[in-house]
């Protein structure tokens, strides 16, 4: 159990980063597109493209770090990251709700990933820093 526990962390650590990597390095001008849709403009939908990378790496990072101590809060946060980013994009952004390559559907592997490593992280009392 402990290894495939260890896969599912580093596959969250993995799409946390991957996923900042691929915002840094989107076209801004896009990037600032979509988040216009979503009713923010100028220095704030800036903020918001900025911040939103800074999460996802925070969040890849802490996930990296394994600090037993906090790892129910981590993947309860990365819960409420996920539910909110899905909120949001269904909202603004409808088109991307049933969009055909699955662009919010993957996260729902993604929650079910962390509702495993949240109900395992007290058996376990966390993987030191492998």
């Amino acid at each position: 159990m402990r290894n495939n526990l260890e896969i599912l962390r580093m596959s969250q650590a993995a799409v946390w980063l991957l996923t900042a990597l691929a915002s840094w390095r989107y076209p801004q001008a896009e990037s600032l597109a979509l988040i216009e849709r979503t009713g923010l403009n100028g220095t704030t939908a800036i903020f918001a493209l900025y911040a939103g990378i800074a999460i996802d790496v925070m969040m890849g990072l802490l996930t990296l770090l394994n600090l037993r101590a906090f790892q129910k809060w981590l993947w309860l946060a990365q819960g409420m990251v996920i539910i909110s980013y899905s909120i949001i994009i269904a909202t603004f952004l409808p088109d991307y709700a049933l969009h055909p390559f699955g662009v919010l559907i993957k996260n729902l592997p993604m929650l079910a990933m962390l509702w495993v490593l949240w109900r395992e992280a007290d058996l376990v009392k966390g993987i030191e820093n492998v």
